[in-house]
């Protein structure tokens, strides 16, 4: 069961990621601004991942897995890999960024060694999932998500993260998963709020930490 759970929280998250605010609170900024549009001609969507070769800390809330490092390795123009280890296991994703979308071609947990595909293996890979699309604006709908607000606050130990891109989906038993990404950062934080009426819980990660090399 334990191994299990290690391999879904991440996962979770992913087909994701009670505000728990203390130190870390998210604000939004009047209503008016939420149909405001991040403006296309000045969005390069590989801005919404950390700086190649990072490794950035996550503090967690609610989970013995919710804590996790996350490491960034741009591969070629337009493919990115990420390795999360939440120190149950280590979970690689490759992602492709085109003008208008970055999506997930590639994921597999128990990734304790860096791959290194060829350019040809990563175009030959298929799309898996959207995981952040044009327009960026409220509204904006794929693979289930939604965006809900481009104008949040998020507070970390870092900074004050401004214009905070955020995102919803319910999964098939109405639990809510939301993103949190920051334009230069990417994903800030992530929550996962259970709705059960017999014992709701949430757990949440956020960024505390970042490391380059």
């Amino acid at each position: 069961m334990k191994a299990n759970l290690v391999l879904l929280i991440p996962i979770i998250f992913l087909l994701s990621c009670t505000n728990l605010q203390s130190t870390e609170s998210i604000e939004t900024q009047p209503s008016q601004l939420q149909s405001d549009i991040v403006r296309e001609e000045e969005t390069n969507l590989i801005q919404y991942f950390l700086e190649d070769d990072s490794s950035a800390k996550f503090k967690g809330v609610g989970n013995e897995y919710a804590s996790f490092t996350l490491k960034t390795h741009y591969l070629y123009e337009n493919f990115v890999a990420t390795y999360e280890d939440n120190g149950g296991t280590i979970m690689r994703r490759f992602y492709k960024i085109s003008p208008t979308q970055i999506t997930l071609i590639q994921e597999q947990g128990e990734a304790y060694e860096e791959a290194k595909p060829s350019l040809q293996e990563l175009e030959s890979m298929e799309d898996i999932s959207i995981y952040l699309e044009i327009p960026l604006k409220v509204g904006t709908k794929f693979d289930g998500w939604h965006i809900t607000s481009i104008t949040s606050t998020v507070k970390s130990d870092i900074q004050n993260f401004d214009n905070v891109i955020v995102m919803e989906k319910k999964d098939e038993q109405g639990n809510l998963m939301r993103k949190f990404l920051a334009k230069d950062f990417g994903e800030i934080q992530r929550e996962y709020i259970s709705t059960k009426e017999e014992a709701p819980f949430t757990v949440s990660s956020i960024i505390e930490r970042i490391e380059y090399r």
